[in-house]
C-alpha cells in the first residue's frame, strides 16, 4: 500500500512539474511571424465584413504594405520604414510593420521582439516617437483618422512590443495577448 502511494504522489509532482515547465506564459514560444498572420486575417475579416472582397490573397493582405524590418539587405520599404522610426535593426530577432500602401488612412501595426529585455525600453521609445509623428502628420490631415492615432495602443509582454494604429485596436492587442 506504501508503495502504491509514493507512486501516486510522485506521478502527481511530476505531473505538476511538467505542467508548469510547459506555461503557455513561456513567450520563447511565440512567434512573430504566427502573429502577424492573425493579425493580417483580423484586418482581411474586417475589411471583407465592410464589403472589401478578397482582402487576403496568398497570405498577403491586399491593399496594405508590409515590411520586415530585420532584413539585412533592406532596400526600398523596408530601409524606408526601418530609418523612419529609427530602430536599430541589430537589436531586434524580429520586427514588422504592416501599412497601407496609400497614405489616406492612418492604420500601422508595429510587432516588435527585442534580441533582449534591456533594450525593449529603447525600442518603446522609438515607437512612443513613431505615435508623435502620426500625430503631427494626421491632426493637421484627415481628422477621421486622427481619431484613430489618438486611440493607438503600444503594448509590451516581455521582449515583445506591440503598436497598433487601427480602427478597433483592441482587437489586435487581444491577438497579441492571446499568444502568451
Amino acid at each position: 500500500m506504501k508503495k502504491i502511494t509514493v507512486a501516486f504522489l510522485l506521478s502527481i509532482v511530476s505531473v505538476i512539474l511538467f505542467g508548469c515547465g510547459n506555461s503557455a506564459n513561456d513567450e520563447s514560444n511565440v512567434s512573430l511571424s504566427e502573429v502577424l498572420t492573425s493579425i493580417k486575417e483580423q484586418i482581411a475579416s474586417d475589411l471583407e465584413a465592410g464589403g472589401v472582397e478578397g482582402a487576403l490573397e496568398d497570405g498577403e493582405l491586399q491593399g496594405y504594405t508590409l515590411a520586415d524590418l530585420t532584413s539585412e539587405n533592406a532596400e526600398g520599404v523596408e530601409a524606408m520604414y526601418a530609418e523612419k522610426l529609427n530602430i536599430d535593426p541589430t537589436m531586434l530577432n524580429a520586427g514588422y510593420i504592416l501599412v497601407p500602401m496609400m497614405n489616406v488612412k492612418s492604420d500601422e501595426i508595429i510587432l516588435l521582439e527585442a534580441k533582449d529585455e534591456a533594450q525593449v525600453e529603447t525600442l518603446k521609445q522609438a515607437l512612443e516617437e513613431e505615435l508623435q509623428a502620426q500625430i503631427n502628420t494626421w491632426q493637421q490631415y484627415l481628422p477621421d483618422q486622427f481619431e484613430k492615432v489618438k486611440n493607438n495602443v503600444i503594448t509590451t509582454n516581455g521582449r515583445y512590443l506591440l503598436y497598433v494604429t487601427y480602427d478597433n485596436p483592441d482587437t489586435i492587442v487581444k491577438i497579441f495577448n492571446d499568444q502568451f
